[in-house]
């Protein structure tokens, strides 16, 4: 008996205590969040990217030597101008100021959904959802989140309230509400890879028609490819003007510093630009002054801002009439939005079933350039500044049609050759 129930050595032993249950540990679980927590956090999401945006505004106020002020006052600039970021409109000494470079608009974004994010991972399991949405847990945790972001948003008002800019109310809506919103969303579809039970079923996507499903991908794919064909015009457009735009950088002056300001907030508003460029090619121009725009028959004089990048417009005069060509370039990438958006869906569909996916895609992406344009806003002052870049309705209603027929025609095109 003693040798029946004698313990195995050697390789059987080492073997036999491998593949044993391992004890009960605590790392792989989920600590609780204290109900405090998400709330410092949300704070914190909004403070660093505040204090990077105040930090960066003092600096160039402690640089320049002719920049008035005191450093709360500067401090308080730079508190209004990450409200900006945020979406908020402002007054500078009575002039309104409506232009965010959309490059710098995602700094506030990025500290709301990393916080957000970092809060989300360390949820309870779900026991169902509430109205079909989240489950009580998440749905706490965000509201806890989102009240200490809102707290870090009013600090911001608070602080803005010491410089010389002052914020339209109405607009605190985008850093207040917008922001955290887009932060949520794209926090909660991360997660939800994971973790198929996160999302209820009216957030999961489950109610809505399969070609919408299948069309939101492509039309981001879209929008991205657009931006960066607007991108490269903007880029060329410099590089051709080189001299003119040195020549306006010289007559600005003002030092190393204004001069690194100057290029690192026109590079922020690559993506604004490129917006520009998308209008004209898609045919409602873009307002550069009130006098001066830019369309397919030609480019209008006007007195110009001192703005580097604006010696890069073509000089005043007609165009030839083959300019209207240029209409191509946003269907043939209407036809890339309907290729990426059938590569979703089975060959075999039906005809209907193809327009619908690639229809919905181009006219999705139409609308996410019309979005981006109306965050980016298009006023740098008033009168004659007070309407400048590209129109976001016709720029939307513009690129829908124009994205729609290439879209539409790659998907007959498909279906035809599937008939041979």
């Amino acid at each position: 008996c003693a040798r029946g129930f004698a313990r195995p050595v050697g390789r059987d032993w080492i073997a036999m205590t491998l593949l044993a249950d391992p004890p009960d540990t605590a790392t792989d679980e989920k600590v609780p969040q204290r109900l405090w927590m998400p709330a410092v956090l949300g704070l914190a999401g909004a403070m660093a990217t505040l204090l990077i945006v105040i930090g960066a505004t003092l600096v160039i106020w402690s640089v320049d030597n002719l920049s008035p002020g005191t450093p709360g006052q500067a401090a308080g600039l730079g508190s209004s101008l990450w409200l900006a970021l945020g979406g908020t409109r402002l007054h500078l000494a009575a002039t309104p100021v409506g232009f965010v470079p959309l490059a710098l608009a995602a700094l506030p974004w990025a500290g709301a959904f990393m916080s957000l994010q970092w809060v989300l991972r360390r949820r309870g399991e779900s026991d169902g959802w509430i109205a079909g949405l989240l489950a009580a847990p998440v749905l706490r945790l965000i509201g806890i989140w989102w009240g200490g972001y809102a707290a870090g948003v009013g600090l911001a008002v608070a602080l803005s309230t010491l410089g010389p800019a002052s914020a339209l109310s109405w607009t605190l809506v985008g850093p207040i509400l917008l922001v955290p919103l887009l932060a949520c969303a794209v926090a909660l579809g991360r997660e939800a890879r994971d973790d198929e039970w996160l999302l209820g079923p009216r957030l999961d996507g489950s109610a809505l028609p399969v070609w919408v499903r299948r069309a939101l991908r492509p039309a981001l794919w879209g929008t991205a490819v657009l931006l960066a064909i607007g991108a490269v015009l903007v880029v060329s457009m410099v590089a051709l003007s080189w001299d003119r735009v040195v020549a306006v950088q010289t007559a600005i002056g003002g030092g190393a510093m204004a001069a690194l300001t100057t290029w690192l907030v026109q590079g922020a508003s690559l993506p604004n630009l490129a917006l520009w460029a998308l209008s004209f090619l898609a045919g409602p121009g873009v307002s550069v002054v009130d006098g001066a725009s830019l369309t397919w028959s030609g480019s209008s004089s006007g007195l110009l801002p001192l703005v580097p990048v604006f010696a890069a417009l073509p000089q005043p005069g007609a165009f030839p009439w083959f300019t209207v060509l240029v209409v191509v370039v946003p269907i043939l990438c209407g036809g890339f939005i309907g290729r990426r958006a059938l590569a979703g869906v089975a060959r075999l569909s039906a005809l209907r079933t193809k327009l619908l996916v690639a229809g919905s895609a181009a006219v999705g992406t139409a609308m996410l350039i019309g979005a981006l344009d109306l965050v980016g806003g298009a006023t740098l002052g008033a009168y004659r500044l007070s309407d400048v870049g590209a129109p976001a309705g016709w720029l939307t209603l513009a690129l829908a049609g124009e994205l729609l027929v290439g879209a539409l025609l790659h998907a007959v095109w498909d279906a035809w050759r599937l008939r041979r």
